[in-house]
């Protein structure tokens, strides 16, 4: 009898185990996250996305990718849709810093961790942690560049973002502590919403305004290509160097050909996606996880993209020191 009794206790023991994270038997297969990328139309945010997905093949766990489109109220609605349909957890790479506050809201009065990937909030308390770049050093890295692209000194520009970022203003401070002491002066900066369009369009009449223009930081990857088209057009491309803030395939392309973009500074969105989830799993099972996780971003130049291209997590892990957790 007292046998039966204590293999009884041993079978609900362990099957209270298996209940955990990190016991092997029923694991995460029950976990289900919902995360939300920004917009499914640029390399940036695809890679995002990715780096969520094989996080989630490699710790077990269902992840439902919904791009928000940049757009906050579908922000709020694809947020209070995953709690309404039980969601373990959630990850969201907000468009504005402060507003990301009314989804870590709903997402901390359900009990659910979110996880915000990217945009740093406003309140990172409300948040089960931060993923994002150390943007402060890249930007700091990208006026190293710009110094080293640009020797002898001159006008320059910066577009910026639009909307509220504590990331995005990381990065101007970075770059423009980099260059403080330099013979580089900045002149000015235009605000856009992050697409080649808008930048196109607002950075096209402040090269007539200053001819003898001779860089521009471009605090985004797509408002990059917009400033080459609109450099490239004005014929001012051997005049003004270019330096981007985020590597994608087309700024990466502009590189190798020799174009007006130089150079620039990268990040690692599959690494942060795939960041993003680790950090939620970890949440979910009460884990402590860190308030910000801060992935290195790397400068990049004509001499150094093809291995970069090759695979950008090896060039992270080799240049950054910086290795993706593969266990929970």
């Amino acid at each position: 009898m007292k046998r039966t009794v204590k293999r009884i206790l041993l079978v609900a023991m362990a099957a209270l185990l298996c209940l955990g994270v990190f016991a092997g038997c029923a694991g995460t297969k029950n976990i289900k996250i919902g995360a939300m990328p920004a917009d499914s139309n640029i390399s940036f945010f695809q890679e995002l996305a990715k780096g969520m997905e094989a996080a989630g093949e490699a710790f077990g766990v269902t992840v439902d990718i919904q791009y928000t489109g940049r757009d906050i109220e579908k922000e709020l609605s694809l947020t209070q849709t995953f709690i309404s349909q039980g969601y373990s957890g959630l990850v969201l790479e907000t468009v504005d810093s402060s507003a990301i506050t009314g989804c870590l809201s709903r997402a901390q009065e359900a009990d659910i961790p979110m996880v915000a990937v990217d945009t740093v909030p406003d309140k990172t308390d409300l948040a089960a942690s931060t993923v994002t770049s150390d943007n402060y050093n890249g930007g700091y890295a990208a006026g190293e560049l710009m110094k080293q692209l640009i020797p002898e000194g001159g006008k320059i520009m910066m577009t910026k973002f639009n909307y509220s970022s504590v990331a995005m203003d990381d990065r101007y401070k970075g770059f423009e502590d980099s260059i403080a002491d330099s013979n580089l002066e900045l002149v000015g900066s235009i605000e856009q919403d992050g697409t080649r369009e808008d930048t196109l369009n607002k950075i096209t009449p402040m090269l007539t305004n200053y001819p003898d223009l001779v860089g521009i930081f471009c605090s985004q990857g797509d408002p990059a290509i917009g400033c080459l088209s609109a450099v490239t057009t004005a014929g001012m491309q051997d005049q003004v160097a270019i330096v981007s803030y985020d590597i994608e395939d087309e700024v990466a392309a502009a590189i190798e050909q020799g174009s007006a973009i130089k150079g620039g500074v990268t990040q690692f969105p599959y690494a942060m996606g795939y960041m993003s989830v680790y950090e939620t799993i970890r949440a979910i099972n009460g884990e402590e996880t860190p308030e910000i996780e801060a992935i290195p971003v790397l400068p990049v130049t004509k001499d150094n993209i093809a291995e970069f291209k090759e695979d950008a997590t090896a060039f992270l892990e080799k240049y950054g020191d910086y290795k993706l957790p593969t266990e929970l």
